[in-house]
């Protein structure tokens, strides 16, 4: 009974889930450029990439600091099997985010400030960090909640994008 439990508040906080759409949404770099999701996936993508992955992070935080220099050694190899990797900044100003990622050397990611927490609520965020990796069709084929503490982990959802 205790693990029914468990298993069901699990899953009624889960937010999006595997299959199902990612929400669609527009916001800016730290430079100032627009970035729209569905420029990169669905049937409107301009792009032509296996999918993308979609990390939330905040910098008090320390899972999210503890997997954003794993995320950034693994940017250039997630791009060449074609998935983009984007780092989502819950709720924190420009300078803040600049800092941290100067102090963890996170300089390849595409990094965009989710300043009003909107974005985070679409995909249902409840706690930090959580990582969604979705299909060029727009559909969330994995999700990681908490840290991802190695390189196999990430990898092997981020292979589930191309299947």
């Amino acid at each position: 009974m205790i693990i029914g439990f468990f298993l069901f508040t699990a899953h009624a906080f889960a937010g999006i889930r595997v299959n199902e759409s990612a929400p669609l949404f527009s916001l800016k770099d730290l430079e100032g450029n627009n970035f729209n999701l569905a420029d990169v996936v669905g049937a409107t993508r301009k792009e032509h990439v296996q999918g993308v992955i979609v990390s939330f992070f905040a910098s008090w935080c320390q899972p999210c600091r503890n997997e954003l220099p794993l995320i950034n050694s693994l940017t250039d190899e997630l791009k060449g099997k074609g998935i983009k990797i984007i780092i989502v900044n819950v709720k924190e100003d420009e300078k803040t985010i600049k800092a941290l990622l100067a102090d963890l050397k996170v300089n390849k990611p595409l990094v965009l400030s989710d300043r009003n927490g909107k974005i985070s609520e679409k995909y249902g965020v409840l706690f930090l960090p959580v990582t969604f990796f979705v299909g060029a069709d727009g559909n969330v084929k994995s999700v990681i909640y908490g840290e991802i503490e190695n390189k196999k982990k990430l990898m092997d959802s981020a292979d589930k994008i191309a299947k």
